[in-house]
């Protein structure tokens, strides 16, 4: 027909347009993965700065709780956004430049985070 491409020409670009969605998901996936590993990380950090400073026991347990929370909530804004960056990196076809992006800085916030503990 008139104006249809070939269905050896559409094919392609679709496989290739699912391939890159199953990596943003997967890519998603673990960087929401890490993210929750560097908040309990911090909490952790947290929380043996503050027995270091020797806080009531009260208050250690009220700011862990809160710190929870807090990190919790900003885990979940987070893992949206970064959906929706990752989609657009798809749209714009700087997928990989954007997890790179992503990945580095939260590898960098785990290492500082190891830095720490072992201060």
């Amino acid at each position: 027909m008139r104006g249809e491409l070939p269905k050896s020409e559409v094919s392609p670009s679709i496989w290739i347009l699912a391939i890159r969605y199953v990596a943003c998901y997967l890519i998603w996936f673990l960087a929401g993965g890490l993210g929750l590993w560097l908040i309990f990380l911090f909490r952790t950090n947290l929380v043996e700065d503050i027995l270091f400073m020797r806080v009531n026991g009260w208050q250690v347990g009220a700011i862990d709780r809160w710190f929870v929370y807090a990190g919790g909530c900003a885990w979940i804004v987070a893992v949206f956004l970064l959906e929706g960056y990752l989609r657009k990196g798809i749209e714009e076809s700087r997928l990989l430049i954007r997890s790179g992006k992503i990945l580095a800085i939260q590898l960098a916030l785990i290492a500082l985070s190891f830095l720490i503990q072992a201060i």
